[in-house]
């Protein structure tokens, strides 16, 4: 009678598993003592896993079972002294009546749990190992892990470790090795690990074989016994895997939907479930029953766990995780000899099986004999040597093909799968292309690798990269870096099949093709069409009978030439882009170094040539000037500002710079300087320069990352990480709800790394400190959500600078420079320009708005800025200071009545 309330599946495995438990009830009865340990240990098993199946709802089905399970151990198992406690805990099968025995001897009130980690001490301490013994076996009760590992370390000392108190506190905790593994003083592991290995083997030779989770958590059992047992047994498990293919009397069910209808054969549903199993020769899909009207007495029912949970009748199918548990068996030298042996006959989905298996177990070079791949040893253990995960790593193309030929290299790629090791040999060419498209970082990496096709050059690759390059911006911060990663790898790859030296030299030599390849010019019927420099920037000028025309006509627009000069112009602009903000700001920021030919090479890029010579150098007898007036027939560095500071010649720099018009292309002579403050100097190792300021996250990790930081350590001890390349990693702490784009962010203190051990400030390199600290104090000027604009002192300094400097060349007698304020003496009134926020106040007090339409856009005419860097409120903060110093010149109405009013 199935029980009532149930679905229709959950009752049928309540019905069948009530039918098996009351014949192992009656087995109990009529057992002898003897018997019985073993018998509750697989009522105990059987009623986990019937439970399991029926979705939680068989326990409350079997009360009446239960109870004459109890009578029949307390039968058995009489007690002799209730003040025993030994004799109260001696008995297979946690008997209701023992229960409250051992509650009343533990002086614990009923219901409560019993631990026994006290007890099990004292008999530690006592020698006492026939308490051990049943501490070992009893159910009852509860015992920690450390003292269950610590009573099966006192029994192997005393020589009374057996299989049975072994596979007992095992079945009490699965992941008990996890107490044994790497502890110092314990001598009973080995010993342990052999009767793992019988409890083990006796497990999966049993008819009815055990789930993942009824094997002990430990490591691989030792023998070919069990490999070959994983081998000979049928493993329920995916059709699809290509690793594998059923028998013919197995079908799955997606193949016979597509079928139309189910072939006499057995249907599989899904063959990854691990609740249940059926013999391959009777298993019926569930739904194919439903649709057929009802399944025939024989057929058992396998569905999937996510519909609910299914019959299934007890075979000897074998689990997919305990079959690799087993093939990862550990061998000996002369059982890996048998095995290549016994694989030599073995069909070759067998062979696969085993490869896998040894592949995870670390011996898989053994079995190359049985494949006739003796050769290929160098190449396996190269790819095995290779890192796992997503992340793209740089492969050395000639070490790959100086290992064997390509066909045995294919032979063996065919048994271990590696993406980069096909890419050499191109063989797996649509499959990189397609997963470039979806931004796979190893696919990029594995791009890079490709041989060219017949009609591709290098110059064709090294474009297409470059347009995998420009959608890394659209990607998330994190994603951003590591495609940035991919793409670098990849040009190093592409540098090996192109034969360069490295992948800066590849890059640039593309660099200088594209411009040398670049048309200066074209007529287009009666216009003639010019590619011209501004500067870096390239432009399109058009010109009719020799006059310049200001707008482009559409015959011309439409003609081709035209068309191929724009994408031309916008290469060149892109290589400008790319010039400035990652090689030259680079440059600048490292204080790095050029050799004589790379610096040739890139002035002969029309960028190169527009830009380098606006940055201050040092060559390599010390000189310090412009390019043109060091000696660059050996390196010359890039002078970092710091060191002009050191040297006191930064003041001058500046003022030569605004002097010369010299707008040079990232900022170098007017960077934002940051030292380490007395606060940070007492504190040591941590700079709270920062802390607690609030910003908003989706703004702030952007940034972080355009400048190399990584904040995917939301979970870590520091939530944003940035290789300085100097040993050393930035470490930011922050306080923040899950991760960085998910709400505000509150800046905590900022450390300096070395192998995870935090550096004092006053160690780390100048230049790395301040281009650390000009990373925070960009992010929190431009993402705070403080009411008042961060007032970063780096910044009102460094604007200061470039005010000081025009006064002094443009002789601005009525402006001057107050610590964060620019003091403008007009005609009016006179103004504090605050040089953070850009207000204005008119003295004595008052404030005055000055914000017409697209101020700041367009710059005032007297207005120069010294640099190309993008600094919208530098320009803003001083075309007002220009402004107000020509008060009287003012006609805006605004403005005026506002002026009124202050003075």
């Amino acid at each position: 009678m199935r029980p009532a309330g149930l679905p229709d599946a959950g009752a049928e495995v309540v019905h069948a598993e009530h039918a098996v438990l009351a014949h192992l009830v009656e087995t109990a009865r009529a057992a002898g003592r003897a018997d019985l340990p073993a018998l509750a240990d697989t009522i105990t098993r059987r009623i986990e896993r019937g439970d399991s199946l029926a979705g939680g709802h068989l326990k409350t089905h079997i009360g009446p079972l239960i109870t004459q399970l109890d009578e029949i151990f307390d039968a058995a198992f009489p007690v002799g002294d209730p003040a025993d406690l030994r004799d109260v805990l001696d008995v297979p099968w946690p008997t209701r009546s023992r229960r409250l025995l051992l509650a009343r001897a533990m002086h614990v009130d009923d219901g409560r749990l019993v631990l026994l980690d006290e007890t099990a001490e004292r008999a530690i301490a006592d020698g006492d190992t026939g308490l051990l013994r049943v501490l070992a076996h009893t159910p009852l009760g509860h015992l920690a892990r450390h003292s269950r590992v610590r009573i099966l370390q006192a029994l192997h000392v005393a020589g009374e470790l057996d299989a049975a108190a072994v596979e007992r506190a095992f079945t009490a905790d699965r992941h008990l090795w996890d107490g044994i593994a790497g502890r110092s003083g314990l001598t009973c592991a080995d010993a342990v690990r052999d009767h793992l290995d019988a409890v083990v083997w006796r497990l999966v030779t049993a008819p009815d074989p055990p789930r993942p989770a009824e094997i002990p958590a430990a490591p691989a059992p030792r023998g070919l016994r069990f490999l070959l047992a994983a081998l000979d047994r049928p493993i329920d498990r995916q059709v699809t895997d290509h690793l594998w293919s059923a028998g013919p009397s197995v079908l799955d069910r997606q193949v016979a939907d597509q079928q139309g209808s189910a072939t006499p054969a057995a249907l599989h549903r899904q063959v990854t479930d691990q609740h249940g199993s059926a013999t391959p020769a009777v298993v019926l899909d569930r739904q194919v029953t439903r649709r057929q009207g009802s399944a025939t007495p024989a057929v058992g029912l396998n569905r999937q766990v996510a519909d609910q949970p299914w019959l299934a009748t007890p075979v000897a199918v074998l689990d997919r995780q305990v079959a690799d548990h087993l093939g990862s068996a550990e061998l000996t030298e002369a059982e890996r000899v048998e095995l290549v042996t016994s694989l030599r006959d073995r069909p070759e989905a067998d062979r696969q099986r085993v490869w896998r298996w040894r592949a995870t177990a670390g011996d898989v070079e053994a079995l190359l004999p049985a494949f006739g791949l003796e050769a290929a040893g160098p190449l396996l253990r190269l790819i095995r040597a290779l890192p796992d995960g997503h992340e793209p790593f740089r492969l050395d193309r000639a070490e790959v093909l100086a290992t064997v030929g390509p066909e045995t290299a294919r032979q063996l790629l065919r048994r271990q799968p590696n993406e980069l090791v096909s890419a050499v040999l191109g063989d797996n060419r649509a499959a990189v292309l397609k997963r470039v498209k979806n931004n796979a970082l190893q696919g990029i990496a594995a791009f890079g690798m490709l041989p060219l096709a017949p009609d591709e050059t290098i110059l064709d690759r090294y474009l297409a990269l470059r347009e995998v390059a420009r959608r890394g911006p659209a990607l998330g911060p994190n994603r951003r870096i590591s495609h940035a990663a991919a793409v670098d790898v990849a040009l190093d790859h592409l540098a090996q099949v192109a034969g360069a030296a490295d992948a800066s030299r590849l890059e640039w030599d593309c660099e200088a093709q594209i411009a040398a390849d670049t048309p200066t010019g074209a007529d287009t019927g009666d216009y003639r069409v010019d590619l011209r420099f501004d500067g870096a920037e390239p432009l399109l000028a058009i010109s009719k009978a020799g006059r310049q025309l200001r707008s482009v006509p559409t015959v011309v627009r439409a003609h081709p030439s035209y068309r191929q000069l724009r994408e031309h112009q916008e290469r060149l602009r892109e290589q400008a882009r790319r010039m400035r903000t990652g090689l030259i700001e680079r440059l600048v920021a490292t204080a790095a170094t050029l050799p004589p030919d790379e610096l040739a090479r890139l002035r002969s890029l029309p960028a190169g040539a527009a830009m380098l010579p606006g940055l201050i150098w040092r060559d390599h007898t010390g000189r310090t000037g412009l390019l043109d007036d060091v000696d660059t027939t050996g390196p010359v560095t890039a002078v970092h500002p710091f060191d002009l500071l050191t040297a006191g010649t930064l003041a001058s720099w500046q003022e030569q710079m605004v002097r010369r018009r010299l707008r040079q292309p990232v900022k170098q002579a007017f960077r934002e300087l940051y030292v380490p403050t007395p606060a940070e100097r007492e504190a040591v190792d941590v700079s709270q320069r920062f802390a607690g300021q609030t910003v908003t996250g989706r703004v702030a990790a952007p940034l972080l990352s355009a400048r190399g930081w990584s904040t995917g350590h939301e979970y870590g001890a520091h939530q944003a990480t940035r290789p300085t390349g100097v040993g050393l990693t930035a470490a930011l702490s922050a306080d923040m709800h899950g991760y960085w784009g998910m709400g505000d962010v509150v800046i905590g203190g900022l450390r300096f790394l070395r192998d995870g051990a935090t550096v004092p400030l006053t160690d780390v390199p100048p230049v790395v400190f301040s281009e650390v600290m000009r990373d925070l104090d960009l992010v929190v000027s431009v993402a705070g959500t403080s009411a008042e604009r961060w007032g970063s002192p780096a910044q009102a300094e460094s604007r200061a600078r470039v005010l000081a400097a025009l006064i002094t060349d443009l002789g601005l007698t009525r402006v001057t420079v107050d610590g964060t304020a620019a003091v403008v003496r007009g005609a009016r009134a006179t103004y504090r320009v605050h040089l953070t926020s850009g207000s204005i106040h008119v003295e004595p007090a008052g404030y005055l708005c000055v914000v017409p339409a697209g101020f700041g856009a367009t710059a005032h005419h007297r207005l120069f800025l010294p640099f190309a860097d993008e600094d919208r409120m530098t320009s803003v903060i001083l075309s007002k200071v220009l402004l107000l110093s020509e008060d009287d010149r003012i006609t805006d109405p605004s403005i005026l009545q506002q002026l009124k009013a202050l003075t």
